[in-house]
């Protein structure tokens, strides 16, 4: 008879993480005893899903289930236990202790722990906030409750707290079900992930849509009297509304490590080391519960994105399986987790946002020396039809040139340019590397010379000194100071009486080499187009002349608008 005692890992968590922990632990082994538990009634579900069923985009409800708790079971032969509480991890017998759905409590004995507990809502310190319709969007009940709400709710008025991607997506599928919706954000922009003037167009889309969006104000009460709801702001505003959703953020979920006494990182997450183990070598931790390595700044962050959650539950589960089969940590068979660059992506009426690495802002607050870039593009080939617009932004080491992040905002193919530059950026490449970038080329999908290969030749521009730049946001700063530059306009006479900036003069491009003699020597001069073409070859023009006092403008007079509106909201 065989007496051998199998080894047991214990799971506590599903969705992303922890589902992708076990059914990877199983993979590696068919000895082991592998048990989930999760607090919910489901497993595994599509979380980022949940704002496009409340608008209907996806219509079937069971396809928000990535599996039931059955199939996963029957599949990797896991024991699952939904509806069940873990409440306290006891270290010293290696026991997790359970609140079950009917109250009663039990334990199980643990060889290895994995803690997939995810993330805790962020709900601000707001009287009322627990009266009326008020909901987050997080779980599969979370959104059952709001499409109840919806069904009764005849005001057709929602507010939305949070500008976020959450906040964002929820907006954006609120107004397609016909709602009148208020976005309540308390920072001075939108998505806090990329800087303001790449925010801004996501505004001004939501704003065409009909959203009202207040900026820099913040939730303070919530009233209601027979059934009518009204949501107050620091400012003084009142917003009656008959659905609210809270989407404020998300902090990690540590409480069960912190009250065992594991580690806890300076982000506020676990720390974790490249195996994902905690500071005790028998217990794990994976997804937003826990810190990763920024692959640009070297160094612990906690960014909570579904793409890393899998990627990380995945090396837990694995290395947890390793370790009970008795492999030594130096095994190559090991795998490791590489680190995470941020990078995300929000669709919003219309409008498609998109960041990787670092922004213009995080650079700033980490003190490096950088370039910024600048380059409005089009989707594939002008002359083909559909063409849409987007603008990118990238970040270069200042000597290196090394690409330290990017951003995208416009129309199709932001996602095919971050996903690009987010290789790029894990691969260490810089400005040069872009510009010879061999990508696939037909009209209808891209250009003779790609955004991407553009503003690699800007790059390498900047950092020869072929180029001098400056950033609307730099400029607007100087001219707001004494001795301000000139800005030289080389558009059209037609062009510049449509709108110029203050105290600019114009020379168009045609012009110029005749009219050189106009430009001061000795003054500091920005040179202006709409894009930054035009004026990049007036400044070649002038440089070639000899002139060593000539800049720039990156993104032209468009972006110069952007970024006027973005830092006037």
């Amino acid at each position: 008879m065989n007496t051998r005692v199998r080894k047991r890992l214990v799971v506590v968590g599903g969705v992303a993480a922890g589902a992708s922990a076990a059914a990877k632990a199983r993979r590696v082994s068919e000895d082991l005893e592998i048990v989930v538990l999760e607090a919910g009634p489901y497993i595994s579900f599509a979380n980022c899903g949940l704002p496009y069923y409340i608008g209907g985009e996806i219509k079937n409800r069971d396809q928000l289930f990535v599996t039931s708790a059955e199939q996963f079971s029957c599949r990797f032969n896991v024991d699952v236990r939904v509806d069940t509480e873990v409440t306290r991890v006891d270290r010293d017998r290696r026991t997790v202790i359970l609140n079950h759905a009917d109250d009663s409590a039990s334990e199980v004995a643990y060889d290895r722990l994995i803690l997939a507990t995810g993330t805790d809502p962020v709900r601000p310190p707001v009287s009322g906030l627990g009266s009326g319709p008020v909901f987050h969007v997080r779980t599969v009940p979370d959104v059952d409750a709001i499409c109840r709400v919806m069904e009764i709710d005849s005001s057709k008025a929602a507010l939305v707290v949070g500008g976020g991607y959450i906040g964002l997506e929820v907006a954006e599928q609120l107004l397609q079900q016909g709602r009148k919706v208020t976005l309540l954000e308390m920072a001075a922009q939108l998505l806090p992930s990329l800087d303001q003037e790449m925010a801004q167009p996501i505004l001004e889309a939501l704003r065409s849509a009909g959203a009202e969006v207040i900026l820099a104000d913040a939730l303070s009460s919530i009233e209601s009297s027979e059934g009518n709801y009204i949501a107050r702001t620091n400012s003084g505003r009142e917003i009656p509304y008959g659905l609210a959703i809270l989407a404020t953020g998300v902090r990690p979920n540590v409480r069960l490590a912190s009250e065992a006494g594991i580690a806890v990182g300076t982000t506020g997450a676990i720390a974790v080391d490249q195996f994902q183990r905690t500071d005790d070598p028998t217990v794990f931790a994976a997804g937003d519960n826990s810190e990763t390595r920024h692959l640009v700044l070297n160094k612990a962050v906690n960014i909570p994105l579904a793409g890393p959650a899998n990627k990380a539950g995945r090396v837990a589960g694995a290395n947890a399986a390793l370790d009970l089969l008795g492999f030594e940590l130096d095994d190559p068979v090991r795998p490791l987790v590489g680190g995470v660059l941020g990078t995300s992506i929000v669709r919003v009426c219309g409008k498609t946002a998109a960041v990787t690495g670092l922004t213009e802002t995080q650079a700033r607050q980490s003190g490096l020396s950088f370039t910024v870039s600048y380059l409005p593009g089009a989707s594939h080939a002008g002359y083909y039809p559909g063409a849409e617009k987007l603008l990118l932004k990238v970040l270069y080491e200042l000597d290196s040139g090394r690409i330290l992040g990017a951003q995208c905002v416009g129309g199709k193919g932001v996602d095919k340019r971050i996903d690009v530059l987010s290789t790029a950026i894990a691969g260490g490449m810089t400005a040069g590397h872009l510009e010879q970038l061999d990508l696939c080329y037909a009209p209808p999908f891209g250009s003779a010379k790609d955004p991407l290969n553009q503003i690699g030749f800007s790059g390498v521009n900047q950092q020869r000194g072929v180029m001098p730049s400056i950033t609307p946001r730099e400029l607007l700063e100087k001219l707001s100071k004494v001795n301000p530059p000139l800005v030289i306009d080389v558009r059209t006479a037609k062009e510049f009486s449509q709108g110029h900036v203050k105290r600019s003069r114009n020379i168009p491009l045609h012009e110029l080499r005749d009219r050189s003699s106009e430009i001061p020597s000795e003054q500091e001069v920005v040179l202006c187009c709409r894009s930054g073409h035009r004026s990049y070859i007036a400044q070649r023009i002038l440089m070639n002349q000899g002139r060593n006092n000539v800049r720039n403008l990156c993104g032209g007079y468009i972006l110069l608008l952007q970024t006027r509106d973005a830092l006037n909201n």
